[in-house]
């Protein structure tokens, strides 16, 4: 199932109440406005398998060069080895962000993620209180036909033919990640980079996103 949609969990754009030309820690904001858009394209692909893992893989390896950046910026930022040694235990603390160092990892020196794509199939508008549900994995190229041939008549054909109709949600995971889907795993890591990003900016005196 396709994940929230970023724009509406931590705003459409990154926007900034000072000018972009003048601001100290542009190349950051750059990078942070890099990882939303290939977020974006992530989602737009869910359901074109080699886009999708294209675009996701980009979206991760941006989010660890937010903070290389960031880190290459030092100068401009007053205290930044105490204010950034504080942030930076706050993130290691949390398994999503180490995980998005790993995966990023991987990406460069062992080459793509392990995802996999699950299809979960389901009764709707049926005469059963609750139709049957099933989940069955779905090759990477799968297009929709061959994810509705891959679902076993003996579960839901006969329910569909004469009661309802059948809903297909495709949600895309990583072996070592799996109890996220990878659009909202990414969302939230995209979260707590922004909040960075923006304590980065209250650092040297400048207001933080709208």
């Amino acid at each position: 199932m396709v994940a929230l949609r970023l724009s509406k969990r931590y705003g459409s754009k990154m926007a900034w109440d000072h000018d972009q030309d003048q601001c100290p820690l542009a190349a950051v904001d750059r990078r942070l406005s890099d990882l939303h858009r290939f977020w974006h394209q992530a989602e737009r692909a869910y359901f074109d398998p080699d886009e999708f893992r294209v675009a996701i893989q980009a979206a991760i390896q941006t989010a660890r060069q937010v903070s290389f950046v960031l880190q290459k910026n030092k100068n401009v930022i007053p205290d930044f080895e105490q204010w950034y040694g504080g942030r930076q235990k706050m993130l290691t603390a949390i398994p999503l962000m180490r995980w998005m160092v790993e995966a990023r990892n991987r990406i460069e020196k062992e080459g793509d993620l392990e995802a996999y794509s699950f299809v979960s199939a389901e009764i709707v508008a049926s005469h059963l209180d609750e139709g049957p549900k099933i989940q069955v994995p779905a090759k990477l190229a799968d297009a929709p036909l061959a994810l509705v041939k891959s679902i076993p008549d003996s579960m839901v054909g006969e329910h569909i033919k004469k009661d309802g109709i059948l809903r297909i949600r495709r949600r895309w995971i990583e072996n070592t990640l799996p109890d996220f889907e990878l659009l909202d795993a990414v969302a939230t890591a995209y979260g707590h980079l922004a909040q960075l990003v923006r304590s980065a900016h209250q650092q040297i005196g400048l207001a933080g996103p709208v």
